[in-house]
């Protein structure tokens, strides 16, 4: 019993459980109590475990095996590979976002001041609300996201966008709608590749009208022309020691004048 317990990885106590519940029983016993199990056994124990494994109790996985049923034993399969492949389908994403938030911080790490300048994107996918909020509407930016989208979907960050016009109005602190990266290439909408005019800024959300000014700013300088919206998003929420060390990157379309 030990060798087979050892190949198995398993405690010794384990298959006297197993031997005294009826799922598993040794080959044969001695009269002084040993039991030993043959090696035919090795593959029908791994059968146990998978099932165990597949989430069955004991006693389903013993019903089972006192009337055994090839029917059932397909169905059962189907139904885990189903459960299966949902689980992969939920880690996917949650490396996906696992992945963004490293790669956030990292921008976050070498950021020493202000960053504006004019970078070629390629096609992105977002997820998004119309959604009339100004900057003070936490709560309802949060429960407006938190009815529509996935927990992983929530966990890419909850960001908002703004009109062209209204921030060549000066009317930044009100924004048309939330936002969110899609953890999913399949959801979603698209965002054009082209030219976005992007700003990484560190500093309190009072600070974030100077980001807009410095944007219209630029655009003089440089004759451009903003198109879309303007996607505000805060790229280290989960890592903050304060207010101040709050990092929010601000992306908008342009095209030459």
């Amino acid at each position: 019993m030990a060798q087979f317990a050892a190949l198995h990885g398993i405690n010794k106590r384990t298959l006297h459980y197993y031997d005294d519940i009826g799922l598993f029983f040794p080959a044969y016993k001695t009269a002084n109590g040993y039991r030993y199990y043959a090696q035919r056994q090795d593959l029908e124990f791994e059968y146990i475990m998978m099932l165990k494994d597949l989430g069955l109790s004991n006693q389903e996985i013993i019903d089972y095996r006192s009337h055994p049923d090839p029917d059932e034993f397909n169905g059962l399969f189907t139904r885990n590979l189903d459960d299966i492949d949902a689980r992969i389908r939920s880690l996917q994403r949650m490396r996906t976002v696992l992945q963004t938030l490293q790669q956030r911080l990292a921008v976050c790490r070498r950021l020493t001041h202000t960053e504006l300048q004019v970078v070629t994107l390629p096609e992105t996918r977002i997820v998004r609300i119309p959604l009339n909020v100004d900057q003070s509407d936490v709560n309802l930016i949060y429960e407006t996201a938190r009815a529509r989208w996935s927990r992983e979907q929530l966990q890419m960050g909850i960001g908002t966008y703004i009109g062209a016009q209204r921030i060549r109005n000066g009317e930044h602190g009100h924004y048309d709608g939330i936002y969110s990266p899609a953890v999913d290439e399949a959801e979603g909408e698209h965002l054009p590749a082209g030219d976005y005019l992007q700003i990484l800024h560190r500093g309190n959300w009072d600070t974030l009208p100077d980001c807009y000014t410095r944007i219209l700013e630029y655009c003089t300088q440089h004759r451009l022309r903003l198109t879309g919206c303007a996607y505000e998003l805060g790229l280290n929420e989960f890592a903050l020691r304060t207010a101040d060390d709050y990092v929010t990157r601000i992306r908008i379309r342009v095209e030459q004048r």
